[in-house]
C-alpha cells in the first residue's frame, strides 16, 4: 500500500509539472509570468508566511495562506490559482483566501494553489482526507509512559489505547470493542503524572523512533466479537493529533479500510484498576456447550480447607493440548480426604456460603493477586486464555463415570452477571495428580 508520503510526493511532483503558470515572455527577451506588473516590482521577494502544507477533514472547510513581498508597492498582491475543481480561491489582497469543498470519496486527495509576482512564485499543498471507513469514539485512554533507553535514544516512547471499554493492561482486552493502540515517540518527557504529549504524529514504517512518530511496530487495532474473539489489524499509514483534552487519528489499516477515531478527555496515562470485588464475567449472553471428545485432568490438593474435607481441582477441555476451545475448572469438595478419584463421580451444588462441605464446588472469585480462583470458564486460542471469562457463582456440578477411562460432566451453572452456562463434555481421562504435598 502507498504511504500517504510518498503519495503526497508524487503528487506534488505531478502537480508542479501540469499546473504552475504558463511563462509568458515580456516582448524584450526576459520571461515574465505576471505581464504587466510594474518594473520596479520584478525583484520583489515573495515569501509565504503560512504553513506550506495544509490539511483538511473530508468535511472540507475554510483557509487562508498569507504572506510578504519584500519590495513591492504598498498596493501589490499576488496572483493566485489552483487548477482543483474542488479547491475555490475567494478572496486574493493582502491574504490569498480559499474554501475546500466536501470529499465524499474515501480517498485522501492533494491540489496545488500557485502564488505568483513577477518572478517570484510559491506553492501551498492542500491535503484533504476522505471518508473514512469507520468513525470510531473512544470514551478510554490508557498507557504508560517510559523513559528513553538504547532503542529510541532521541525520543521519549508512550503507549497510547484508546478504546470504549479501557484495559487493565496492554493485552487485556474485553469483549465488543475495539482497540486502537500507538506505540508514539515525541521529543517531550511526561512531567508529574505522566499525561500523552500535545503534538501531532505520523507514521514510521521503518521504525526509526524518531521524535514526533508512531513506530509500525505494535502499533495496531484489535477488535473483539461478542465471545471475546479477538482480530487484529496492523497499522499501514496515518497520523495522530493530540490536541488539549483530545485525540484524532486518521489510521489506514493492512485491509486497506480508513478509520478516524476520536477522543475527548483527560491525556493522563494509566491502566485502569482492576476491582477484586467484581463482577469479573465478560460475557454478554447465556452460553451454552456441547464437548463430545473432551479430557479430563484430575488434581488432588488434600485437606487444603482444613475442615476434614478433601479439594480437587476438575478441570476438562475440549483440546488436550490446551491450545483452543472451551476450558472449565472447578474446585471440589468430597467428604474423604482419601486420594481416590470415585469419590468425584457424583453431584456437586456451588457452595455459595463457603463451608467447603462434601458435595460442593467452590465459586470462582479473583484472589488478592489477581488470580483465578474457584471455578471458572475460561476459553483459549492460540493457547492462550482470551478476553473472556466466567466465574461460576450458583448451580450445580455432576460428573459421572462412563467406563474406567471417560466421564460425562454436565454443567448448569450461572456466572457473576446472571449469565447461565449450559452444557456437557464426554471426557477422557488424561491425567491424575495428587499435589497435596505441594509437588
Amino acid at each position: 500500500m502507498k504511504r500517504f508520503f510518498i503519495f503526497m510526493a508524487v503528487s506534488v511532483v505531478a502537480l508542479a509539472m501540469s499546473c504552475s503558470p504558463e511563462v509568458v515572455d515580456d516582448g524584450e527577451g526576459n520571461p515574465n509570468d505576471a505581464p504587466g506588473k510594474p518594473v520596479e516590482d520584478e525583484n520583489a521577494t515573495l515569501s509565504l508566511t503560512s504553513e506550506g502544507v495544509m490539511h483538511f477533514s473530508a468535511g472540507g472547510g475554510d483557509g487562508v495562506i498569507t504572506y510578504t513581498l519584500e519590495g513591492a508597492s504598498d498596493d501589490a498582491k499576488v496572483d493566485a490559482v489552483c487548477d482543483a475543481d474542488w479547491v475555490t480561491i475567494t478572496e486574493v489582497g493582502s491574504d490569498v483566501k480559499f474554501t475546500v469543498a466536501h470529499n465524499d470519496l474515501t480517498e485522501e486527495r492533494m491540489a496545488m494553489i500557485f502564488l505568483s509576482y513577477a518572478k517570484q512564485s510559491a506553492q501551498v499543498v492542500v491535503e484533504q482526507q476522505g471518508q473514512p471507513n469507520v468513525e470510531f469514539v473512544a470514551s478510554k485512554l490508557n498507557g504508560m509512559f517510559e523513559k528513553k533507553d538504547a532503542t529510541h535514544p532521541d525520543a521519549y516512547k508512550y503507549t497510547v489505547i484508546l478504546s470504549k471499554y479501557g484495559t487493565t493492561g496492554v493485552m487485556d482486552y474485553y469483549a465488543n470493542d475495539s482497540y486502537y493502540k500507538f506505540i508514539i515517540y515525541s521529543s517531550i518527557p511526561a512531567a508529574g503524572s505522566p499525561s500523552l504529549c500535545v503534538g501531532e504524529y505520523v507514521y514510521d514504517a521503518d521504525n526509526t523512533y524518531a521524535a514526533d512518530t508512531f513506530a509500525s511496530d505494535r502499533s495496531e487495532v484489535v477488535i473483539t466479537d461478542s465471545e471475546g474473539k479477538q482480530t487484529v489489524h496492523k497499522i499501514e499509514d496515518g497520523r495522530v493529533i493530540v490536541a488539549e483534552d483530545m485525540v484524532v487519528a486518521l489510521i489506514t489499516l493492512d485491509n486497506g479500510e480508513l478509520h478516524r477515531v476520536t477522543y475527548s478527555g483527560s491525556l493522563s496515562l494509566s491502566f485502569a484498576q482492576r476491582v477484586v470485588s467484581g463482577p469479573f464475567s465478560t460475557l454478554t449472553e447465556d452460553y451454552s456447550f456441547n464437548i463430545e471428545n473432551g479430557y479430563m485432568l484430575l488434581i488432588y490438593d488434600g485437606d487444603a480447607y482444613g475442615v476434614g474435607n478433601g479439594s480437587w481441582d476438575v478441570r476438562f477441555m475440549a483440546k488436550q493440548d490446551m491450545s483452543e476451545g472451551d476450558f472449565f475448572r472447578f474446585t471440589v469438595a468430597v467428604d474423604d480426604v482419601s486420594y481416590n478419584d470415585e469419590l468425584l463421580y457424583r453431584s456437586f451444588v456451588c457452595d455459595e456460603d463457603a463451608t467447603y462441605a462434601g458435595g460442593t464446588f467452590k465459586p470462582g472469585r479473583l484472589d488478592e493477586e489477581l488470580n483465578f480462583s474457584g471455578s471458572w470458564y475460561l476459553p483459549l486460542e492460540k493457547a492462550s486464555f482470551t478476553s473472556i471469562q466466567a466465574p461460576f457463582v450458583g448451580g450445580n456440578l455432576s460428573i459421572e463415570r462412563h467406563n474406567t477411562t471417560e466421564a460425562i460432566v454436565t454443567v448448569d451453572v450461572v456466572d457473576d452477571r446472571g449469565h447461565k452456562v449450559v452444557g456437557t463434555c464426554h471426557c477422557s481421562l488424561v491425567e491424575l495428580l495428587d499435589l497435596s504435598n505441594g509437588m
